[in-house]
């Protein structure tokens, strides 16, 4: 008898997968993964990314998800580093996320690429914009303008609107964003007329700018182009004021306005900038976004902030688009994406899957903040 119910258990343990199958069969959530830095030299900037995404996030569940599904946001820190980087796009791999959006940096953006790319996991980075960056693959996106664009915008707005015939680029050699811009900015800069009086270079990290600057001096040019970053771009700044070192600096959107502040002090002042959005746009959907998104975090200081809110629009328009979370039909649907409207302006990707038409906004450094001063297109 006893034999005969083990006999009966073993049977009925065999056949209940048959039948009573498992009641779920996809994931619950939409998982998708941000990657940006929470320690290290990008830590600060990159805080206010995460709040973009939190916006967009709270908006699309408050509304019923994606295909009935909460999207379930996983933040990874890349550690300010591009090893950090890749390590945190090896991590969203193994999360089994359905899409990433980041990296803030080029260098942060190219080291998780080729790891989405293998994976068949569509990214999104919404302010890496060195054009190496979406010929990685297929899978790779971006949602803001591309160095060659930005550095002919600010080597035309230097002829064209400063009347500035001698330049200067000070290059930070260690960075792919700074070398990009540097290089696209020289050659349209000579095209239009001007000379380039020197290509100065510096390593990150590095405080002292005094020999550097003397060079500077003694050359006397009419505009001073810096494609670096806040902290690098406030130091030499600050340095060439304390020298009595009086310049006009031009730059690329890696200076933000916090960051280059906390370290120029004054001597930012009167220099102009590219960016991709300003939050002085009349634009109806800029001007929502704004209001609403400082009640609950406080002032926007950077455009990466809608960057980022964009970039996770884009990918919930073509998640919806789709009708589907496979990642090869979000790909798809991304790549086909045309004519979205975003807060940063419209978005339409061409065949490098980079934003096509989308103008430049010329900022000013004016008593402690930028203001918007032209919109512009070379």
């Amino acid at each position: 008898m006893k034999r005969q119910f083990l006999l009966f258990m073993a049977c009925l343990m065999l056949t209940v997968p048959v039948l009573f199958p498992p009641l779920i069969h996809a994931a619950e959530t939409i998982k998708v993964a941000a990657i940006f830095a929470k320690n290290g030299e990008a830590a600060v900037p990159n805080t206010i990314l995460f709040y973009g995404l939190h916006f967009a996030v709270a908006e699309i569940n408050k509304k019923g998800g994606l295909l009935g599904k909460t999207v379930e946001l996983i933040e990874i820190d890349n550690q300010s580093t591009a090893l950090g980087s890749r390590a945190a796009a090896e991590k969203a791999v193994k999360e089994g996320v359905t899409a990433v959006i980041g990296g803030s940096r080029s260098s942060y953006a190219l080291a998780m690429a080729p790891v989405l790319q293998a994976a068949h996991i569509p990214m999104i980075s919404p302010t890496a914009t060195i054009p190496e960056l979406t010929r990685t693959g297929d899978y790779i996106f971006r949602a803001c303008f591309i160095d060659d664009f930005q550095g002919m915008v600010m080597a035309a707005f230097a002829i064209r609107e400063l009347n500035a015939g001698t330049a200067v680029v000070l290059t930070n050699t260690g960075n792919k964003y700074s070398i990009s811009l540097a290089k696209v900015f020289i050659d349209q800069y000579r095209k239009t007329g001007g000379e380039i009086l020197m290509e100065g270079e510096y390593l990150e990290g590095v405080t002292d700018f005094r020999k550097l600057l003397e060079q500077v001096r003694r050359l006397d040019p009419k505009v001073v182009f810096i494609p670096g970053y806040g902290q690098d771009t406030g130091l030499i700044m600050k340095t060439a004021g304390e020298l009595g070192i009086k310049l006009q600096y031009l730059g690329g959107d890696g200076w933000g306005e916090e960051l280059l502040y906390q370290y120029a002090d004054d001597a930012a002042e009167g220099s102009y900038t590219c960016s991709n959005w300003n939050k002085n746009s009349p634009d109806k959907a800029s001007r929502r976004f704004v209001e609403t998104f400082e009640k609950a975090y406080g002032k926007i200081l950077s455009f990466s902030v809608p960057l980022t809110y964009d970039s996770f629009l884009l990918l919930a328009h073509a998640i919806t688009r789709a009708n589907s979370i496979d990642p090869s039909k979000i790909r798809d649907a991304l790549a086909a994406t045309n004519g979205f409207k975003g807060v940063t302006g419209e978005i339409s990707f061409d065949e490098n899957r980079n934003p096509r038409s989308k103008p430049a906004v010329i900022l000013k450094y004016e008593k402690g903040a930028t203001v918007y001063f032209k919109t512009f297109q070379p």
